[in-house]
């Protein structure tokens, strides 16, 4: 079976090809039409002065049952006439000129109306020849009705229309095979930056995505589709790389812990240990371990989170009381560091939110905030109201966030230099992404920035619940 090209330079031909066969088709019967019509009338303006006169002839006399002979000389030369009595539903022929006798019954046609008032026009064939015919009305002085025909040749007319509708569908036919292979030519010259632009995007890999299809002097949807497959080329990158890094952060991230929990496993298997020694070596491992999970547990929500399965369970919540559970709750850290721990100002608010989700935020926030403050430090919080939104602002004592990372300390595993990041310092650097999404969530947003003091002030807007 013949399978066709299914590209859309041929659909596009077929398409063409088809549009111009209809519109050949309508347009040739339309014409055809219109010159059958116009040879078949060429004759009815000639046909009606001759009907006027011969009814001047016949009005000069009055008509028996056969005209006059003063009549029949004046009607010699109007050519093939029939003139008809007419007596209730039959007619009786009174004058007769170069018409057989025997084919009067089939020139004589009945009008279309049962009294004639108006000439009327008849198509007859014989022969292979069409006629045209007019009938016209007539009334005796005596009152009896009869109808005038007159009958006139067309001439070739049938041959000239078939040579007509032949070299017509001649021509068609030359137009149709021009029409699909200029539509040929004519999309492919169209689709020309098309197939370059598919060409370009093959040779694009994940390996070359910092690649573009051209898109210069390219109008129209085809300059837009360039435009787009590069917007989309673009983000791709910027996935891709966000996801090397992400994949060598975590698992740089874990090796560390499991090195750890393998070498204290090594080291406690080599020789017999004191109960003392094994239980702490099971500490350590346990620490290790806790931190994996902790990790596992973020990536699994952050990846739960870009496919949209984290779902926020909206009502209102008073983000002041969250700010007051979560101080106490991490008064002891601080404590252990020596580090105060205060409000600077909490205006009772309420916001639409989920209030788990909620507590994250601004314990992820206090527990950025503490590891980054040196022993005798001071971490404060504030929440106060601003054009419509609710803000909480968590201030430091630590060294501050270089200028050039302020805007990326909210990305996965991302950990500033060695003024901020400290060896000692515990942490994968994912609280601050998993803060930044929920704040995100709650239609709100989220910024840092250095003190003049010294630190870093991280500050988060909640939009304020409107009936509260």
């Amino acid at each position: 079976m013949m399978r066709f090209p299914r590209t859309l330079r041929f659909k596009l031909t077929v398409w063409y090809g088809i549009a111009m066969v209809i519109g050949l088709c309508v347009i040739g019967t339309l014409l055809f039409v219109l010159v059958r019509y116009h040879m078949i009338r060429h004759y009815d303006d000639h046909l009606r002065s001759r009907g006027a006169a011969i009814l001047a002839i016949l009005a000069e006399e009055e008509v028996g049952k056969a005209l006059t002979p003063k009549q029949e000389e004046q009607l010699r030369h109007s050519g093939r006439v029939i003139i008809t009595e007419r007596f209730g539903d039959m007619e009786r022929v009174i004058h007769s000129r170069r018409v057989q006798a025997n084919s009067l019954n089939t020139w004589i046609k009945p009008p279309s109306k049962a009294i004639l008032t108006t000439p009327e026009f008849q198509l007859h064939k014989k022969g292979g020849m069409y006629w045209r015919i007019i009938l016209v009305p007539f009334q005796l002085r005596a009152g009896e009705r009869g109808v005038i025909r007159i009958i006139e040749d067309l001439g070739d007319v049938q041959s000239m229309l078939r040579r007509l509708l032949l070299d017509f569908t001649s021509l068609a036919m030359i137009g149709i095979l021009a029409s699909f292979a200029g539509g040929y030519w004519i999309v492919g010259r169209a689709l020309a930056p098309l197939v370059h632009i598919i060409e370009k995007a093959k040779e694009i890999e994940a390996s070359s995505l910092d690649q573009r299809v051209p898109d210069h002097q390219i109008e129209g949807e085809t300059g837009m589709l360039a435009d787009t497959l590069n917007r989309m080329f673009a983000r791709l990158e910027t996935s891709f790389d966000a996801m090397k890094r992400f994949t060598a952060d975590a698992s740089h991230e874990l090796r560390n812990p499991l090195a750890t929990v393998r070498n204290t496993i090594d080291v406690s298997l080599e020789q017999r240990r004191t109960p003392e020694e094994y239980e702490a070596a099971m500490q350590s491992i346990g620490e290790e371990v806790d931190r994996i999970r902790t990790i596992v547990e973020d990536l699994l929500f952050l990846a739960r989170a870009d496919t949209s399965r984290v779902v926020m369970k909206l009502a209102p919540v008073g983000l002041d009381r969250i700010v007051e559970a979560q101080m106490e709750a991490h008064q002891f850290q601080a404590q252990e560091r020596n580090i105060e721990l205060g409000i600077r100002g909490l205006i009772p608010d309420e916001i639409l939110g989920d209030e788990r989700w909620l507590h994250q935020v601004v314990g992820n926030l206090l527990d950025n905030a503490l590891k980054y403050t040196p022993v005798g430090g001071a971490v404060s919080v504030e929440l106060h109201r601003q054009n419509g939104m609710v803000q909480l602002l968590v201030h430091d004592s630590g060294p501050g966030i270089p200028e050039q990372d302020l805007g990326r300390i909210f990305e996965r595993f991302f950990r500033s230099d060695s003024s901020r990041s400290r060896a000692n310092v515990p942490g994968v650097g994912l609280g601050l992404a998993i803060v930044a999404w929920v704040v995100k969530e709650h239609g709100g947003s989220i910024v840092a920035a250095n003190r003049p003091e010294g630190g870093a002030t991280i500050t988060a807007e909640f939009p304020r619940n409107a009936k509260a």
